[in-house]
């Protein structure tokens, strides 16, 4: 489609957010992966950011499934996890929201951003977007900084502009 500016600029930054995300996961030692760090079970507030994405960014046809919900680890954080989730099952759910927004994200438009979300209608596709965006990045955020106060180099992640 020829009107897709922003929205490749959209899924661009948004990749960059799950790129980010991921490394975060790759990096994490052991030790803090399952440790209560600034008010959070660490690998929970990842749990907590993917499962965002897989309510907002799924299609009017997908009924939202809370991932690992039989093992009672509470992505809306309102209690510490009875469970632990492994690095590869939360990569595992990464992968899955992946796909889901390479589907929400194909054979769109920029004025399909400007649409009412079909989950919730008083939001514009282009909110929700954005939305994620910023709640990936704030909780990336927060275990950046969870890193630096455990001397953990987070390296550089993403380029952020370029010609995409």
């Amino acid at each position: 489609m020829d009107n897709c500016i922003f929205l490749n600029k959209l899924k661009h930054h948004f990749f960059a957010s799950f790129s980010m995300l991921e490394k975060i996961i790759d990096i994490c030692p052991n030790e803090l992966w399952n440790k209560k760090l600034s008010g959070f079970i660490f690998w929970q507030q990842i749990l907590h950011t993917i499962t965002g994405g897989l309510f907002w960014l799924r299609s009017e046809n997908n009924e939202f499934i809370e991932p690992y919900k039989e093992k009672n680890v509470f992505p809306e954080l309102e209690k510490d996890p009875e469970n632990i989730l492994s690095k590869n099952e939360l990569k595992k759910c990464i992968f899955e929201l992946k796909d889901m927004v390479e589907i929400w994200f194909s054979k769109k438009d920029d004025d399909w951003l400007k649409l009412p979300s079909i989950i919730y209608n008083k939001a514009t596709n282009f909110d929700i977007i954005i939305n994620q965006i910023k709640h990936f990045d704030y909780h990336i955020g927060h275990c950046e900084s969870i890193f630096r106060n455990n001397n953990i180099n987070t390296e550089k992640y993403v380029e952020y502009y370029g010609d995409n």
